[in-house]
């Protein structure tokens, strides 16, 4: 049985909650700990039906045995911060895969994900750590996805595609065949990126 905090007691937190014990239902052993906040306000009672134990570095006092965490925080360099101080103490990642997702045998997936539900992931692709890939969003084969990327609802990458560290596909995006998004990059929603996105460089219309 995996014992397993969830970090940032929000309403992604709470659909984080929703989603793992639809996990559990599904008959993986899991036990949903609590939450970890950094808010004050969020320091005590409970969220979700589950309890609030104050900061990562507050609960870790607490916890005695083998921990997982996942971060149930949208924002991208957020998550990558709050994951570097949890596996600074000693909690592991874990990821969380909706029970009704689809992804290939040859793909690969990195530690601290979340993959929604009605997500499919293609032949040979790669995911790296901390990525969220949201409800009903796809990827195709071959291709890459860095580390603490978001790929939001109904986004569709297609195949041979390289997605870059941090970036952001809005819902409802589409990146053509061999497109290459660079880190930190954003693409707006309902965006379709035809050629390629610098890093650090946002597109909120048809590109071509």
């Amino acid at each position: 049985m995996k014992k397993v905090v969830i970090i940032g007691a929000s309403g992604f937190g709470g659909e984080m909650a929703w989603v793992m014990q639809r996990v559990a239902d599904s008959g993986v052993a899991l036990e949903i700990v609590g939450f970890c906040d950094d808010a004050p306000a969020k320091h005590s009672a409970l969220h979700s039906g589950l309890t609030l134990l104050g900061t990562i570095e507050a609960a870790a006092e607490h916890l005695t045995t083998e921990t997982y965490f996942h971060v149930a925080v949208g924002n991208n360099r957020s998550r990558q911060y709050l994951t570097n101080r949890a596996v600074a103490i000693g909690w592991l990642p874990y990821t969380v895969i909706d029970p009704t997702a689809i992804i290939a045998p040859s793909a690969s997936l990195g530690k601290g994900c979340y993959i929604g539900a009605n997500t499919v992931i293609s032949s040979c692709a790669t995911v790296g750590d901390g990525v969220i890939i949201n409800l009903n969003a796809t990827v195709g084969h071959d291709t890459v996805i860095g580390d603490f990327a978001h790929i939001c609802p109904g986004a569709r990458v297609s195949g041979l595609c390289r997605i870059g560290d941090h970036a952001l596909l809005g819902s409802n995006s589409v990146v053509i065949p061999g497109v290459s998004i660079g880190n930190g990059a954003t693409l707006g929603t309902t965006a379709a990126a035809t050629r390629n996105l610098p890093d650090n460089t946002t597109l909120a219309r048809l590109n071509g």
